[in-house]
């Protein structure tokens, strides 16, 4: 199945907030980022970019008028053909919202091309830049998604991305399946980079690695767990919380790379959000304890807990707290030892950070009765 990558903006909607935008902390010397730290591990993480998607949609805007011919050309290459298996659209949609870029007025599109070709002098510094770029993307890339990873054993993974334009929807980025059945990331460069045309080409190519990090490591946490004794059964202690350990220590890491390096610790720089998104979780929690007499009501709630929006509303921002208490008051070899050990040992380090630290919220009294009584 091909799938839509959540878009998850940590700075604008922070994580479900409904206020105004969470203000951008001062940039630091020294990155507290976790996925900044060197492998624990002989990971082998190899990420392949490829701009010709990109380069050629910025050529073809370029013009001085509209080519279809040029634009049949296009078509023929994968990150095009993928973005239209995945937005279910013809050719003919893709040609017309091509051709509707050369207008003087914005007009309604499906693949939105009007704001790239007004701003093409942008775009062209940037992907003049990128052909000598590439390695170092894809190094970076590699090697943040790497740096999360459990030490126990190596891990292996390879991600294709393609960069492009115009991506249908809001998302800043797809996850496709290529005919062998691999994944492979599509990269909305105007979307991803958003506000930052004021940075250096050097720090847009650092935004880029992070985000396709982001998936790199989400493929290879998913080979690791898949691989792991500790993640291959549920542990009958938790009951119905098992579900929800299981959901928020998959998809926290993962969230981690949506995060500025700037916004780290957390529980300073977005300590408002963490206090809504961690009330969500433990609120959470407790109607599952609840319902663990009544059938219907188990059923409703992990249907809702297994949603994509659980994850990206509450299981992934949560997470993320989650993992940077952690990791900020015990340590990065510890937290990579928590994912190793399974979801109640990540839940467990998270608890057990927080007695260190006031900065951090605490569990429910739910959780915390469940966690302990399948200690004893």
């Amino acid at each position: 199945m091909i799938r839509r990558a959540s878009l998850l903006v940590i700075a604008a909607t922070a994580w479900g907030c409904a206020g105004a935008p969470v203000p951008a902390p001062p940039a630091s010397p020294g990155s507290r980022a976790p996925y900044e730290a060197p492998p624990a591990g002989r990971h082998s993480i190899q990420v392949q970019v490829d701009s010709r998607a990109a380069q050629g949609l910025l050529a073809f805007l370029s013009l001085p008028q509209f080519q279809v011919e040029a634009a049949k050309t296009l078509e023929e290459l994968p990150a095009i053909r993928l973005t239209l298996q995945d937005a279910a659209r013809t050719a003919d949609i893709f040609e017309r919202d091509l051709a509707a870029a050369f207008d003087d007025e914005t007009r309604s599109a499906v693949f939105d091309f009007h704001p790239i070709r007004a701003g093409r002098s942008r775009w062209e510094r940037l992907l003049s830049a990128l052909p000598a770029r590439e390695a170092d993307l894809s190094r970076m890339a590699a090697d943040r998604a790497a740096a999360l990873l459990p030490a126990d054993r190596p891990i292996s993974a390879r991600l294709q991305v393609f960069l492009s334009f115009g991506l249908a929807g809001l998302a800043d980025h797809l996850v496709v399946v290529l005919p062998d059945g691999t994944e492979a990331m599509i990269v909305d460069l105007a979307r991803a980079l958003g506000e930052t045309e004021a940075e250096t080409i050097e720090n847009q190519v650092e935004r880029v690695a992070r985000l396709v990090a982001g998936e790199a490591f989400r493929q290879a946490w998913r080979s690791y767990r898949s691989t792991s004794p500790n993640w291959a059964r549920p542990d009958s202690s938790l009951g119905q919380l098992g579900l929800l350990f299981q959901v928020v220590t998959e998809q926290g890491p993962v969230a981690l790379f949506h995060v500025d390096e700037n916004f780290f610790p957390l529980s300073v720089w977005l300590r408002e959000p963490m206090k809504r998104t961690m009330a969500e979780l433990n609120r959470t929690a407790e109607r599952l304890v609840e319902s663990e007499k009544d059938l219907e009501q188990r059923m409703t709630l992990a249907a809702e807990i297994r949603h994509a929006d659980f994850a990206q509303r509450i299981g992934g921002p949560a997470g993320a707290f989650l993992c940077d208490g952690i990791i900020q008051n015990s340590g990065l070899d510890a937290f990579r030892g928590a994912l190793a050990a399974g979801p109640k040992a990540f839940v467990l380090a998270y608890d057990a950070a927080q007695q260190k630290s006031r900065d951090l919220i605490p569990l429910s009294p739910a959780i915390r009765d469940r966690l302990s009584s399948g200690t004893k």
